[in-house]
């Protein structure tokens, strides 16, 4: 694998350092028992490196790790091992989407862009379920439904205690898109104004009028996370997939281009006055 630290890689190095310190060996101790240089052990730790299946069965081992730690720590593994650039159709659950639902579960704020669908954090369960119908050809009636069922619980993360902080933008054409029909879609709208009035959620439109706006080239979700030194990191969704960019110059410009869309969007009460007089549109007719 690349010398690139990245956040999956770091949570890994960093689960796999606590192992070792509550097992009680150096870097010296492990690095002889993997035959590997104590240079090596510190760039996995420290999420530089990726070591392979077996050296994490090594380590597990030498650290004594109970089944649920190292279920734990596969599961990561696998997550920072996510580095193929094939399309990763959805009825296969790609790997990067449950990385990132994974991220998402730990996040404390998502900034998302949506210029095709509303988010999905956002998504009544009728509106989801048009949406996985209108993919039928890469998914089938089960895994759409097993789809729709886990976005309503990821939602669950914007209520409660310590709740996800959510901003989104959203393209007017979103907006104005009748998925699954107008009632389905005026339903949709009363619910984009009703989760706005809560404090932890942000909804702008982006109008027709502002033209040309960030990249162009679809939606961006950009996860932040409480800890000082767990980085932001993108996720970029394409059909059947999608792709993470954790470089920090990369992920730095998308935080700054999300800014600068904020900035020209509607006002968050405007927006909301917008999709609540798009609703009534729909349910006059």
């Amino acid at each position: 694998m690349p010398s690139t630290q990245t956040r999956r890689k770091r949570r890994l190095g960093q689960f796999l350092l606590s192992l070792r310190e509550a097992a009680g060996m150096n870097h010296e101790r492990i690095a002889g028992l993997l035959r590997k240089s104590q240079a090596t052990i510190s760039k996995i730790e420290n999420g530089y490196s990726l070591c392979n299946f077996s050296e994490l069965g090594a380590m597990l081992a030498f650290y004594g790790a109970t089944d649920e730690q190292a279920a734990e720590a596969q599961a990561m593994w696998d997550d920072a091992r996510q580095d193929s650039k094939r399309v990763e159709h959805s009825s296969s659950s790609p790997p990067k989407y449950r990385a990132y639902i994974r991220a998402e579960a730990d996040a404390d704020n998502v900034r998302s862009l949506a210029t095709e669908v509303v988010p999905g954090l956002l998504q009544t369960p009728n509106y989801a379920a048009a949406v996985h119908t209108a993919a039928h050809r890469f998914v089938d009636d089960t895994i759409s439904f097993r789809a729709v069922e886990t976005k309503r619980a990821r939602q669950k993360r914007l209520s409660g205690t310590g709740p996800l902080r959510l901003h989104a933008l959203i393209d007017e054409s979103v907006l104005r898109r009748l998925v699954g029909g107008p009632e389905i879609m005026a339903e949709q709208l009363r619910h984009l104004v009703d989760m706005a009035a809560q404090e932890n959620v942000t909804v702008q439109v982006i109008p027709f009028e502002l033209g040309a706006y960030g990249t162009s080239s679809g939606a961006v979700t950009i996860v932040g996370f409480s800890e000082e030194d767990d980085p932001d990191a993108v996720y970029l969704e394409y059909p059947g997939g999608g792709e993470w960019v954790e470089n920090d110059r990369d992920v730095q410009a998308f935080g700054a281009m999300f800014a600068d869309v904020a900035d020209a969007s509607l006002p968050p009460a405007a927006s909301i006055d917008w999709t609540r007089s798009r609703a009534e549109e729909l349910e006059a007719r």
